[in-house]
C-alpha cells in the first residue's frame, strides 16, 4: 500500500509538473499572441491616423484648387473691368498698352474675400479726396493724373 501510495504520489508529481509545463506554455503563446495582437492595434491606429491626415489633406487641396480657381476667375474679371474702364478713360476700342499698364499697376489692386481694394505701396487701401474707398473709376482717373501712368492714356 505504501509503495501504491508512493506511486500515487509520483503520478501525482509528474501529472503536476506536466500541467505547469502545458500551462507555461500556453502562457508564453497567449503573452505571444497577446503581444502580436498589440502591434496590430498599435499599426490600425497608425493607419487610422494616416487615412484620416489623407482625407483632411486631400480635402484641404480640393478647397485650394477651388480657391485657387475662383481667385483666378476674379483676377480676370477684374482685369477686363480695369480694362474696360481704361478704355472708356481713353475713349477709343482697343489700346495695346493696356498690359504695359496692366503690369505696373497690378500689384496695387487686392481682391481680399471677394472685396477689391486699391491699395498703396505699404499695404493699406486708398481712398477719395472725399473719404470714401477709392472705386475703380476713382483709380483710374489716379492713373491719369499719375507721372509714370499717366503716359498710357490719350490726352
Amino acid at each position: 500500500m505504501q509503495s501504491e501510495k508512493n506511486q500515487d504520489q509520483l503520478d501525482y508529481k509528474t501529472l503536476l509538473a506536466s500541467a505547469k509545463q502545458a500551462l507555461k506554455a500556453e502562457y508564453q503563446k497567449s503573452a505571444a499572441l497577446a503581444s502580436q495582437l498589440k502591434a496590430i492595434k498599435t499599426q490600425l491606429e497608425q493607419v487610422q491616423a494616416e487615412n484620416k491626415t489623407l482625407r483632411e489633406s486631400a480635402y484641404e487641396d480640393v478647397v485650394k484648387h477651388f480657391e485657387a480657381r475662383t481667385q483666378a476667375a476674379e483676377a480676370l474679371a477684374l482685369k477686363t473691368e480695369v480694362r474696360q474702364k481704361f478704355l472708356e478713360a481713353n475713349g477709343c476700342k482697343d489700346d495695346e498698352s493696356f498690359d504695359t499698364l496692366w503690369d505696373s499697376i497690378k500689384n496695387k489692386i487686392q481682391i481680399q474675400e471677394s472685396e477689391v481694394r486699391i491699395v498703396a505701396k505699404n499695404g493699406t487701401p486708398q481712398f477719395t479726396l472725399t473719404g470714401s474707398m477709392m472705386t475703380l473709376r476713382d483709380f483710374i482717373q489716379s492713373l491719369k493724373k499719375d507721372p509714370i501712368s499717366g503716359k498710357f492714356f490719350l490726352n
